[in-house]
């Protein structure tokens, strides 16, 4: 197994590689094969997403010299070759966040009006563009709107909203998404199997959400699992390292909730607090698991028996009232530090997602962080 990291030793080359972009890469194909180019292209999106992955793609199909008005780089040629290992005199990527003077991009646009030598376009690639000051901005506004027919401007931001109007009007602008959960998986599940590392299904499921539609943290994530599991992915240490709850665990709160059985619910509550667990990262997983619960009792279907399950322990009388509405107060515990979270019992405010279940057994201002009537119950043991 080599010692580089999977984010750069696997980094997509062509436009076929990339994962989950398929919307971004029709566009900049058929803007190739049609030879329809714009002088400016604009992507933006969250981190590690495929931005300056597309953009330096995109970049070697322009100057390819063996595949000309093809959407594919060949790879092959010394200007693809030259572009990939970032030694390309007509291909010049600048970071924004460490030169953003007006001075820095005076210098760049002085050089813009010199034809390229051995290539058809010279490229500029501006990564973080939004980093740039206002004088920068305004210094590249006239080169963006008449520029020369060679010159080429990628930018790539994941704040598009402070970049100026006025750049954004020159630009074609190409919006990333989130890679889906699913895409993640099989992306990283095709990388274990390249590199012949051990792996179960559920590890990789969990390093896919934990990612949060992010290919590279997806790839940083497994690159700690394998050093985590010594060289293999199990689940168990996956969820170790990764601070995840096993589902049954949060199953069972719901489940206790919906049938109305306080002591039990107190019992599954105190199970969760001895994992030691954040107590934001618990919450979302509650909330997207009472919104699968919702979606299961809208007969919108569900992957997994156990939201088909639940969801008929709802409420049957009251159908259209959506499990995951949430009130704003909860939310506000993902801000507070862990002390501010009253014990016990460890997470009262589950009980806001749910509609009301049958009163249950214990008080209700324990409900509301207050001490448990089992704290005054000689026969309790603590």
């Amino acid at each position: 197994m080599s010692s580089e990291v999977l984010a750069r030793k696997y980094r997509p080359q062509l436009f076929s590689e990339v994962v989950g972009q398929d919307h971004i890469v029709a566009v900049l194909q058929n803007s190739i094969a049609l030879e329809k180019l714009h002088h400016g292209y604009i992507f933006s999106g969250t981190r590690g997403i495929g931005k300056t992955t597309i953009a330096r793609i995109f970049a070697k199909s322009l100057n390819c010299q063996t595949n000309q008005n093809n959407p594919e780089p060949c790879n092959e040629c010394s200007a693809c070759q030259e572009i990939t290992a970032g030694r390309n005199l007509e291909f010049i990527e600048i970071d924004a966040a460490s030169r953003t003077g007006v001075d820095d991009m005076r210098e760049l646009l002085e050089s813009s009006v010199y034809k390229p030598t051995n290539s058809k376009y010279r490229i500029y690639l501006i990564d973080e563009v939004h980093m740039l000051s206002k004088s920068s901005f305004n210094a590249l506004l006239k080169t963006l709107e008449e520029p020369p027919d060679h010159l080429v401007f990628l930018m790539a931001t994941t704040e598009i909203e402070k970049v100026p109007n006025t750049v954004l009007s020159r630009c074609l602008q190409l919006n990333l998404k989130v890679v889906p959960l699913q895409s993640i998986a099989e992306h990283v599940k095709k990388l274990l199997d390249l590199e012949d590392l051990q792996s179960d299904g559920d590890s990789i499921d969990l390093i896919a959400k934990a990612a949060q539609g992010s290919i590279r943290d997806a790839l940083t994530l497994t690159d700690q699992a394998i050093a985590h599991g010594n060289g293999a992915l199990v689940k168990s240490e996956v969820a170790n390292f990764l601070g995840s709850i096993d589902d049954s665990h949060l199953f069972s709160v719901i489940r206790n909730i919906l049938l109305g059985d306080g002591d039990a619910t107190y019992i599954s509550l105190q199970a969760l607090y001895e994992f030691n667990v954040e107590y934001a990262l618990v919450l979302k997983s509650f909330i997207e698991h009472f919104h699968s619960i919702n979606m299961a009792k809208a007969s919108l279907g569900s992957n997994l028996d156990a939201y088909q399950e639940l969801a008929e322990l709802a409420d049957p009388e009251r159908p259209e009232e959506p499990l995951d509405e949430l009130r704003a107060e909860p939310l506000e515990l993902e801000e507070r530090p862990r002390s501010a979270c009253p014990l016990p019992p460890p997470f009262p405010f589950f009980f806001f997602f749910l509609p009301p279940p049958p009163p249950p057994r214990l008080s209700e201002g324990w409900f509301h962080g207050q001490s448990s009537p089992r704290e005054h119950d000689p026969d309790f043991n603590h």
